[in-house]
């Protein structure tokens, strides 16, 4: 059996990441064509990601076999206004599997692990994005016991009716 370590994200981790998103926007976009980004969003992402490294409120931890990333889940900490009873909460931005390792159980230790930096982190909620037209990843966050909130629309301006 093949041993998957999660650990965190170091530099040289960078060209993976890159591809695994590029690779997640690609699996998005099978579902939604909105899912397009400019020719230099490679760049941008890694820059991104790099400052993401970088930040004492945020973290990317990678699912590691042997050497080879084959997963990671971005996260950072925010805090709201003190009017909104949330307080801090922390955010998960990314989360990819290359997808020959989809449904082993990788994207939950992710998970897990982002969530136990969270709990260090003394957050008092997790919220995210999940892409609307992809039921895979709407099945996936409510296994894991995330419930809607709040509805992300969109319009194209100058977009006909």
């Amino acid at each position: 059996m093949i041993e998957t370590a999660i650990r965190e994200a170091t530099r040289r981790d960078l060209p993976s990441l890159v591809s695994l998103w590029q690779e997640m926007m690609d699996y998005h976009r099978a579902y939604d064509p909105r899912f397009r980004f400019s020719p230099n969003a490679e760049r941008e992402v890694e820059k991104h990601l790099l400052d993401t490294l970088r930040s004492r409120a945020a973290r990317i931890f990678v699912a590691d076999v042997e050497g080879r990333v084959i997963g990671y889940i971005l996260g950072e900490v925010h805090a709201r206004r003190p009017l909104y009873p949330v307080g801090t909460y922390g955010f998960i931005s990314d989360i990819c599997v290359a997808s020959a390792w989809r449904r082993r159980g990788v994207g939950r230790s992710l998970v897990r692990a982002l969530d136990a930096w969270f709990a260090s982190q003394k957050v008092t909620s997790v919220e995210l994005f999940a892409a609307s037209l992809n039921p895979d990843s709407a099945a996936f966050w409510i296994v894991l016991g995330y419930k809607d909130y709040l509805r992300l629309m969109r319009r194209e301006v100058g977009a006909q009716d």
